[in-house]
């Protein structure tokens, strides 16, 4: 048996950082502060599949695809029990894993780009914000085929465990160093398109990570919040944000439904304990303004019963599911006041989107440690 050079630098890399950006994307998933770390790192492994699905077409030999052994996996198994079949490049069982770790990669990453965008109103699919009906279980289906990829990859792991403890094979060590053993020098090497190709790669992840890390890019930036002047209700919003927001900010009119919006309307007179009136055709404008706009005529997340009268928008679901996890005592601290005064840690919340990556996340720390 002699030593020969399988796994060039640029699989190692490719491996590893792949590992890496699932990682810290998985682990940074429920915590709501990292939530700029999940989608970053979301992008990245994305973007790592495809350069590495690229090298299995213009990489050296053991890395292309068509090196890969497709057949024989559970003969392959079982011999692992007796005598083990040992092959140069990837065995039947890794490259299975590796084809689903592909597929599986991708449609995590696009159920999350998706997601991101139907419910945060961010990045390339930011439209899908008012079509949510369509992709209201994109959540669970973003979080399945995360949790199906790392199936995949702690199964991967475990098959290198035993390689290594049980076949006293050298998968690991090859994948650190780049030497397996084998027969006959099956030696591999870079030569100068692969390594201009592997600068390429480099390069196009570093660009990559700094473009991610700029506000108004456009694979995750906030999608512009002016839908409500698009069309000739312009006047009447500006109009709404001068009446209403005088007191209050304006809140968006999707979050309530058009029953809820009239029955407000119709009695301004005792508007949460103050008189809000307005002048007839004043009035008239901009109850037609938020029934256009109410929460049961946009497809937004924030959708209720069109029945609904509750007119306190901290009583709808939405609002009690999306705050379920905070201490009731934080609304009361001196810098809240009132659970209505949403501006507090959402920089967005006149827009109506309330987006993750938009929460002042440092301050609302700093007032759950003040409790």
């Amino acid at each position: 048996m002699i030593k020969s050079y399988i796994w060039t630098f640029v699989n190692r890399f490719l491996h590893y950082f792949l590992i890496l950006a699932f990682a810290l994307s998985y682990l940074s998933a429920d915590i709501d502060a990292l939530f700029i770390v999940h989608i970053v790192c979301g992008v990245l492994f994305g973007a790592g599949v495809i350069l590495r699905i690229i090298w299995g077409f213009v990489g050296t030999k053991h890395s292309c695809f068509w090196d890969f052994n497709y057949c024989g996996i559970l003969e392959y198994l079982t011999s692992i029990l007796g005598e083990k079949k040992y092959y140069v490049g990837h065995n039947p069982a890794s490259s299975v894993a590796i084809i689903l770790i592909f597929v599986l990669g991708f449609l995590v990453v696009l159920s999350g780009l998706l997601q991101y965008g139907a419910e945060q109103n961010g990045g390339i699919f930011a439209p899908l914000f008012f079509t949510y009906s369509y992709f209201y279980m994109g959540d669970d289906l973003h979080e399945f085929f995360a949790n199906c990829l790392l199936f995949i990859v702690a199964i991967h792991i475990c098959g290198s465990l035993i390689d290594k403890f049980w076949s006293k094979g050298d998968a690991i060590h090859s994948m650190i160093n780049g030497y397996k053993r084998t027969q006959k020098d099956e030696s591999v090497s870079l030569n100068f398109i692969h390594k201009v190709i592997f600068g390429f790669f480099l390069l196009f992840l570093f660009a990559l990570f700094l473009y991610l890390l700029y506000p108004k890019n456009i694979l995750l930036r906030p999608s512009a919040q002016d839908f409500f002047t698009q069309d000739s209700n312009k006047i009447t919003f500006e109009e709404y944000r001068q009446e209403c927001g005088s007191c209050h900010i304006a809140y968006a009119p999707f979050l309530l439904p058009k029953s809820a919006w009239n029955s407000m309307m119709s009695d301004l007179e005792n508007h949460f304990g103050d008189d809000a009136s307005l002048e007839e055709e004043t009035h008239a404008r901009i109850a037609a303004f938020l029934e256009k706009y109410a929460s049961n005529v946009l497809d937004t997340k924030f959708q209720t019963k069109e029945d609904s009268k509750e007119i306190t928008i901290t009583k709808t679901p939405y609002w009690e599911v999306a705050h379920r996890k905070m201490n009731p005592k934080i609304f009361k601290t001196e810098a809240i006041k009132s659970k209505a005064n949403c501006q507090t840690c959402h920089k967005d919340a006149e827009s109506g989107i309330f987006a993750k990556r938009e929460v002042d996340y440092p301050r609302l720390k700093s007032l759950r440690e003040s409790l």
